[in-house]
């Protein structure tokens, strides 16, 4: 969150009056700020800097000393400077005299907007000067995205002639002396041995030609965005004129700045004066602009939805009373019966998006004091919703084959969604006043995520497997909001060996443990390899997609190494699940009977269906496919080498396993995994030693291979050749007190129970 420094004399002067710093802190929850930092109450009073956190990035208005004071002295009703005397509006222009700026219509491509405003009427003293500094910073670096979007430029008005130029120049012919500098550098020359043409330079770098500011008698004043000349641009303390101008990409972001540093001076007690700008092309609110100018569209609220909103019974007059606290101009009308505020932001705001935007204004304007805590009056319960216990389950699933979970912002840029994907972007939803274009879209896709981070990983050691699972949203215009949210599933594999075949295996073992049938489909999107892709058909429907990544998409993001990736539909998968698996993450609904339907006995079922045994380890080899895969050859008394694959290479070595007589699931459903296919599970536990996970195999050494494992007090019984993990799952096991026991009874093999050596509590798994 920004933070700013503000000279105290200055500010508590902006304020018209002073506070004790108890009060200050309660009075900047008006603005969503906090004190961060008292001033040394033992510098000079012209030298005290008060430090101000603010929690608002979409309030740019607050990142000035004047931003500030301004917020706090309206909302203590003692308003602002008259601003209708400097503000242009759709048809009522300001006079600008023979203030003009033109810009060179070679620079639409380049940085194609400027806009600009004089101040005049006192000097500028010290305390100002760095506010001034603070602004332009504040403003570049956060609402202008480090200056890329926004930048701003202050010079000597007194020196300079009109009218000025914004132009295209060759940056090899143009120079000047820049500030901090000594001599005369081209423009070129700037970008590579100067300090901020070092940290800015890498705006301009790719255009054959650079935006200089210069005035009508060819003296450069600044070469936007970079540095500001060491003549026109350098202001001292005692300067009286100046001219403010700001130029980037968005016409409609440069004129709310200008419109804040307008504001604040203003309500310092300086006089704006009106530049006109002029473009060859169209702005977006014409030719020429007059600036300041006030562009803000109104904003509606209901009574009615404000007060259901905060839990108020508040009046009309109390609604119109708060919203003009926080600065804006406010009309009642009445629509169809219904009492609806009509509000005129500011012209340094332009926040309001939605009612819910008014809404929070007149809860701030009339203080959070004033509405009371109350107890809940209704009685619910907390539970898990359904798709996060499937979501939960899914990441067990992913886990369990080798993959590690990653965890991204829903937000992200142009380049993460659209270009580096090498997709339209015509269904992707772009955010409509965003504070970064680091934020500027909600992802479409996980698997852009996943590259973000494969991108960063091109040291660590190979293969990588990466999954994440998440919300994504897309335009769909048959969705009553015309867009759809959705969780889903992104898996991405690294390595030199990735193929379609790895990944068909993935989407099968994923699949398997979702106990979803499914087909394939041959799809044509731009992300894979045409021919090394397909659609995963559920139910008719086409519920994801997997294939190895296009050769282009890897080139744009920078990876060297091939890459497969796939996405599903997890809520899809969860709303055609069998019946059977869907009763068992449904919340209970309240105040319903329970089902008449017997309860199950876990001893009882265990002794039907669960057969657990004594094997003995063969032999171990790794999967060549898996990273944590382990290939194990067992005897299990049968005559038949058993074959189980296992995720134990990160904990244990080959050697500790060999020769291991070690309990597993015997009748669990067999299942291919990387290519290899595993009958059965072994039964482990983990601990934790000097705060590292360690795992503990569960053991009966002087058990034959074969002897079967059974609860306490109870002979073997028949049990099924097959069940599936969610039957195996019906029972708890665990250990206690280092006592292996499932269905809440002791595990015993040929008469003695199964003791752990290190594990006290934990889960079986």
């Amino acid at each position: 969150m920004p933070k700013i420094e503000v000279n105290e004399k200055l500010f508590f002067n902006l304020l018209g009056t002073k506070y004790d710093w108890d009060t200050f802190e309660k009075k900047l929850t008006f603005a969503k700020a906090e004190l961060d930092e008292k001033p040394d109450e033992s510098a000079l009073e012209n030298e005290r800097v008060i430090k101000i956190e603010l929690n608002d990035t979409n309030r740019p208005d607050l990142w000035s000393a004047g931003g500030v004071a301004r917020c706090l002295r309206e909302h203590e009703g003692k308003g602002h400077s008259d601003y209708s005397k400097f503000m242009s509006e759709e048809g009522k222009l300001k006079d600008t005299g023979n203030r003009l700026a033109v810009v060179d219509p070679a620079l639409k491509h380049i940085r194609p907007f400027m806009v600009s405003f004089v101040i005049s009427g006192k000097p500028i003293d010290n305390a100002m000067l760095i506010d001034i500094m603070q602004t332009q910073e504040k403003l570049a670096w956060n609402f202008g995205r480090k200056r890329k979007t926004i930048s701003m430029g202050v010079y000597r008005a007194a020196n300079l002639k009109w009218p000025v130029h914004f132009v295209a120049a060759d940056p090899d012919k143009v120079s000047f002396v820049p500030l901090q500098g000594e001599e005369k550098q081209t423009c070129r020359e700037i970008l590579q041995n100067h300090p901020k043409g070092k940290e800015y330079g890498w705006i301009l770098k790719d255009f054959e030609k650079y935006p200089v500011l210069q005035d009508d008698s060819g003296e450069i004043m600044s070469m936007s965005p970079i540095i500001n000349s060491a003549t026109l641009g350098q202001i001292e303390v005692g300067d009286k004129d100046l001219m403010v101008e700001l130029t980037g990409v968005d016409m409609k972001d440069l004129m709310l700045a200008a419109n804040i540093v307008a504001c604040d001076f203003a309500d310092a007690g300086y006089e704006i004066l009106p530049v006109k700008v002029h473009h060859e092309y169209d702005t977006g609110f014409g030719n020429d602009v007059v600036i300041p100018y006030y562009f803000q569209q109104t904003a509606k609220a209901r009574l009615s939805a404000i007060n259901k909103k905060l839990g108020s019974s508040l009046s009309e007059d109390e609604v119109k009373d708060a919203l003009v606290r926080m600065g804006s101009k406010v009309d009642i009308l009445n629509e169809n019966g219904e009492t609806v505020f009509v509000v005129h932001p500011a012209p340094y705001r332009n926040d309001f998006l939605h009612e819910v935007d008014v809404i929070e204004d007149v809860m701030i304007g009339k203080g959070l004091d004033f509405f009371k805590p109350e107890k809940p009056n209704d009685f619910t319960i907390g539970r898990l919703l359904p798709i996060t216990v499937y979501s939960r389950k899914v990441k067990n699933i992913m886990a369990g084959i080798g993959y590690q979970e990653m965890i991204f912002n829903y937000l992200g840029s142009k380049k993460t969604y659209i270009d580096n994907m090498g997709i339209d972007g015509k269904n992707v939803i772009e955010i409509a006043n965003p504070m970064s274009e680091n934020y500027q879209f909600i992802r479409p896709s996980i698997i852009a995520s996943l590259f973000e981070a494969e991108a960063q990983s091109g040291n660590a050691v190979y293969p990588h497997k990466i999954f994440e699972v998440g919300k994504i949203a897309f335009i769909d215009e048959s969705e009553n909001t015309g867009t759809k949210t959705i969780q889903s599933l992104g898996f991405l594999t690294a390595s030199n060996n990735a193929n379609f075949n790895e990944a068909a295996s993935e989407v099968s073992t994923i699949l398997y443990y979702l106990d979803h049938k499914y087909e394939v489909q041959e799809t044509n999107d731009p992300r894979f390899i045409p021919g090394r892709q397909a659609g995963i058909m559920v139910n008719g429907k086409q519920a994801g997609i997997f294939g190895e990544i296009h050769p282009q998409i890897l080139e744009n993001w920078q990876v060297g190494v091939p890459c497969v990736a796939g996405e599903i539909d997890l809520e899809y998968l969860m709303a055609t699940e069998p019946k059977e698996h869907t009763q068992n993450i449904q919340p209970k609904e309240e105040h319903k009977p329970e089902s008449s339907a017997p309860k199950i006995d876990p001893v009882e079922y265990f002794n039907k269906h669960i057969e657990l045994k004594v094997a003995k380890i063969l032999s171990v080899e790794t999967n060549p496919q898996g990273d944590k895969l382990y290939i194990e050859h067992l005897d299990d008394g049968s005559g038949t080498e058993r074959i189980i694959q296992s995720g134990l290479r990160p904990y244990l070595k080959e050697e500790e396993l060999l020769g291991k007589h070690v309990i597993i699931a015997a009748n669990l459903a067999p299942r291919k995994m990387k290519g290899v296919e595993s009958r059965g599970m072994l039964l482990a536990s983990d601990y934790m030693e000097d705060g590292v996970e360690k795992v503990e195999l569960l053991t009966a050494p002087w058990a034959a291979p074969g002897t079967q494992v059974v609860l306490e007090g109870f002979e073997p019984f028949e049990k099924p050749a097959k069940i599936d993990i969610d039957k195996f799952c019906k029972v708890e096991y665990k250990i206690v007190n280092k006592m292996a026991q499932a269905a809440g009874k002791n595990l015993v093999a040929a008469g003695k129970p199964i003791v752990m050596e290190k594990t006290v509590n934990a889960d079986i798994e």
